[in-house]
C-alpha cells in the first residue's frame, strides 16, 4: 500500500512539474508616469493657472498596455487633484514587445473628450466631446514602446501635451456698452485622435469655410474691463480665427483682422484683442522659445479700413 502510495505522489509530482514548465512567468514592469510635463512647457497668466485642477474637475491618467499584435492586455487608471503628481503603476507581462499608451484628461459635469475601440490598437481613438471647456479641455498623450525580457525593469513615461494651448485676453470690452458676450471663434475644431497599428499619433481635424467653432467665451461683465482665459487645439497648419462681440439680440460682429497662422505642437501662445484701440496680437509663449519675438502684431490705421501687420518672424509689413 504505501508502495503504491509513493508511487502515486512521485506522478503527480511529475505532472506538476511539467505543467509548471509550461507556465510563461511574467516580469513586474513599474511604470512611473508625470503628468507635470503635460502643462510644464506652457504659459501661465498667473502662476498655477494650468496645474491646477478646476474645484469640480478631476485628472485622470490612464495607461493602456497593447501587445505586439495591438490588442489591449492590461491597464491601469487613478484620479488626481492636480498635475504635480507622479503616476505608480506595477503590471505584470510576459516578455515580448509592447507599446504602452499613457494620457491624462480632466473630468467634471461634463466628457470633454470621449474613449472608443480601446481593446485594439488601430481602432483605439479619443473623441473630442464638442464642449469649449476652457483649460479643462487639455490633454495629455505620450506613445512609448518597451521590450520586456529577462529581468524586471521600472519604465518613466513624461506625459506631453497632445497638442497646444493658447491664452486668450480681450482688453477694454467696456468700450462697448451693448455687447454681452465676447469670443474667438475659429475655422478648425479638433475631431479625433487615431493611433494606427504601430501607434502613430494622428490628429484629424473638422474644417468649415465659415467661423463656427468656438474657442473661447465671455460674458462680459461691467464691473471689470477685461476677460482671460485658455484653450486646447490640436495642431494645425493654418489655423484661422477671429474676435467676435455678440449684442443680446445673439448678432454677431466681427473684431480685429482674420487670424492665420501656424499653431504647432506642444507650442504654447497668447493671442489678445484691445477693444478700445482695435489692436490684435499674437505672442508665441512657449518657455523653450522664450527669446522668440512675438509672432504678429496687428494694429488699426484710423480714418482707414486697414490694418498694419508687423510679422517679426518673417520681418515684413504688410497692409491688410
Amino acid at each position: 500500500m504505501k508502495k503504491i502510495l509513493f508511487m502515486l505522489l512521485a506522478f503527480v509530482g511529475f505532472v506538476s512539474s511539467c505543467e509548471n514548465d509550461d507556465i510563461e512567468v511574467g516580469k513586474v514592469v513599474t511604470f512611473k508616469l508625470n503628468s507635470e510635463t503635460v502643462v510644464s512647457n506652457l504659459y501661465e497668466r498667473n502662476a498655477g493657472d494650468l496645474t491646477s485642477i478646476s474645484s469640480n474637475g478631476v485628472l485622470n491618467v490612464c495607461l493602456y498596455i497593447y501587445n505586439s499584435s495591438g490588442d489591449l492586455v492590461d491597464e491601469d487608471t487613478q484620479s488626481f487633484n492636480s498635475y504635480t503628481h507622479i503616476m505608480t503603476s506595477l503590471i505584470t507581462l510576459p516578455d515580448g514587445d509592447y507599446t504602452a499608451v499613457a494620457f491624462t484628461f480632466v473630468t467634471s459635469s461634463v466628457d470633454y473628450w470621449k474613449f472608443e475601440g480601446k481593446e485594439h490598437l488601430n481602432t483605439f481613438k479619443i473623441v473630442d466631446g464638442g464642449y469649449i471647456g476652457g483649460k479643462s479641455k487639455i490633454l495629455g498623450l505620450t506613445v512609448h514602446k518597451f521590450i520586456v525580457d529577462d529581468e524586471d525593469a521600472t519604465i518613466n513615461v513624461d506625459i506631453k501635451n497632445a497638442g497646444a494651448v493658447a491664452c486668450v485676453r480681450i482688453a477694454n470690452w467696456n468700450h462697448y456698452s451693448d455687447v454681452t458676450q465676447y469670443g474667438l471663434i475659429g475655422k478648425q475644431r479638433c475631431d479625433y485622435i487615431s493611433f494606427g497599428g504601430d501607434g502613430n499619433v494622428d490628429f484629424s481635424l473638422e474644417t468649415k469655410n465659415e467661423y463656427n467653432y468656438y474657442k473661447i467665451l465671455w460674458d462680459r461683465d461691467p464691473d471689470y474691463n477685461a476677460g482671460f482665459g485658455y484653450f486646447f487645439t490640436f495642431p494645425i497648419k493654418n489655423a484661422s480665427m477671429k474676435f467676435f462681440a455678440k449684442d443680446k439680440n445673439d448678432n454677431i460682429y466681427y473684431l480685429g483682422p482674420n487670424l492665420v497662422d501656424a499653431i504647432n505642437l506642444g507650442d504654447s501662445y497668447f493671442i489678445t484683442y484691445d477693444v478700445e484701440n482695435n489692436e490684435t496680437e499674437w505672442l508665441d509663449m512657449t518657455p523653450s522659445k522664450k527669446d522668440a519675438p512675438a509672432r504678429t502684431v496687428c494694429k488699426f490705421v484710423p480714418d482707414t479700413d486697414k490694418y498694419i501687420e508687423y510679422n517679426y518672424q518673417e520681418k515684413s509689413i504688410s497692409f491688410k
